[in-house]
């Protein structure tokens, strides 16, 4: 069974989402037998098995409790409006003002250069046509027609008798005809004739050009600067909201998150279970803030709390104009049957008076394990810091550790310590490192 529904108005948008379910589990009741079996082409061979039963034998019975099963599921996301909005200024305005500034100029060019254009193509081919009319008459009255007349033939093998024929050329030249006259034929030993044709083709003359009057009137199209805005108008993002929800006879689980836009920026998460099963059930919560009072500050911490771990990280970062800060703290605890253990992480750096860094990680562990006969106790400590600026550099660090435990009912012990630092100017680098350790083992060492 399952539903959804979506809606949109002036102030919020959302979704919501849901499932809900039955399952019976009652097949996983129902002994199996499964009989001796031969792995195909090994030698293995699996034992029988009789009267199997899932629910009893792989431990649902204690984790599900009964074989009537059910759950159901919601989700819903929603985002409120901000009426509050961000004003960013026009970038065509500026294109605007160009072309309202340069069209005038633009619009005088494009018709004279339209105009010149023109009167070159007009005159070019007037001047053509006059010199080429000139010529045709002078060599009209120059030259008379000319006439080229062909003897008739015959052709060899196939006795073909071919008629003269003449071919009549202009008075201004012998490249163009004026007219043409074909040669008749008869083919021997049959009827057929072919009779002599006269093809007249016309004298060559330029036509007279006619410049459209429409062209001498072609201009570009008036331009004409839009009524527009000097700034662009985006909403502010507004809040979004997110709701998700788990339930069944096992766990019960619920999320919620949110993003949110007020004086600052702030994302939040929290999420938690309940169970049935101590393993299952923890609580997770997040915060993070984006402050831009007097530069931007930002801020998160995150938070984890479970039977067998609990542990937090938190970060700041600081900037304004004359200095940028930073620190990053995390701790864990994690505790099961066969380890316990503490972890510390500091992390920071700022630039007041000169660019400093400093770190430390400090780790203790209790490990017991009576099934290997073995146990360690020990910790280890670990720092480091840097310092520079334009004239030098320097950078120190230092590392402490020690364990005590035993292997097999056999004591051991150890310690190592190590320093390490290094100086850099203009001058010179001075560099120091130093170095102990020792260890002791039962009846070896």
């Amino acid at each position: 069974n399952h539903n959804f529904s979506a809606g949109n108005n002036k102030n919020t948008i959302e979704a919501h989402v849901g499932v809900n379910g039955e399952a019976n589990l009652d097949f996983l009741n129902i002994p199996l037998t499964i009989p001796e079996m031969t792995l195909p082409y090994t030698i293995i061979t699996t034992p029988p098995l009789k009267d199997f039963s899932l629910w009893e034998k792989t431990g649902l019975k204690e984790l599900l409790k009964t074989t009537k099963q059910s759950f159901d599921l919601s989700a819903k996301a929603q985002y409120k409006k901000n009426k509050d909005q961000l004003s960013i200024t026009n970038p065509l305005r500026v294109f605007y003002e160009f072309i309202s500034q340069n069209i005038n100029s633009f619009d005088s060019r494009f018709e004279k250069a339209q105009d010149d254009a023109l009167d070159f193509l007009t005159k070019s081919y007037n001047e053509a046509k006059m010199k080429f009319d000139k010529y045709k008459v002078e060599e009209s009255h120059n030259k008379l027609p000319r006439t080229f007349q062909i003897p008739g033939y015959t052709i060899p093998v196939i006795n073909i008798e071919v008629s003269p024929f003449t071919v009549e050329m202009l008075a201004f030249g012998y490249v163009i005809p004026k007219a043409i006259s074909t040669p008749n034929f008869t083919l021997p030993g049959s009827d057929f004739y072919v009779p002599s044709y006269t093809l007249v083709l016309p004298s060559l003359e330029l036509p007279v050009l006619r410049v459209p009057r429409s062209l001498l009137k072609l201009s570009l199209s008036d331009f004409k600067e839009l009524a527009t805005a000097n700034n662009i108008f985006i909403p502010a993002m507004g809040n979004i909201t997110y709701d998700f929800s788990f339930k069944s006879s096992v766990i019960t689980l619920n999320t919620n998150a949110g993003l949110y836009n007020q004086s600052d920026i702030v994302a939040h998460l929290l999420s938690s279970s309940s169970s049935v099963i101590d393993a299952l059930q923890y609580k997770l919560e997040g915060t993070s803030s984006l402050t831009r009072k007097r530069g931007l500050k930002l801020a998160t911490g995150l938070s984890l709390s479970n039977k067998f771990m609990e542990g937090s990280h938190n970060t700041i970062v600081s900037l304004t104009k004359k200095n940028l800060e930073a620190s990053v703290t995390t701790t864990a605890k994690v505790q099961i049957p066969i380890l316990r253990m503490n972890l510390k992480q500091e992390l920071n750096g700022n630039t007041k008076s000169k660019p400093t860094v400093s770190s430390s990680i400090e780790l203790k562990y209790d490990f017991n394990s009576p099934q290997l006969l073995s146990t360690a106790q020990g910790a280890v400590d670990h720092k480091l810091i840097l310092e520079s600026l334009t004239s030098y550099f320097s950078i120190e660090s230092s590392t402490k550790g020690d364990v005590k435990g035993s292997v097999l009912s056999r004591e051991y012990s150890g310690t190592i310590a190590s320093e390490a630092s290094t100086y850099l100017n203009s001058k010179g680098t001075r560099s120091s490192v130093k170095l102990q350790g020792a260890s002791k083992v039962d009846d070896i060492w």
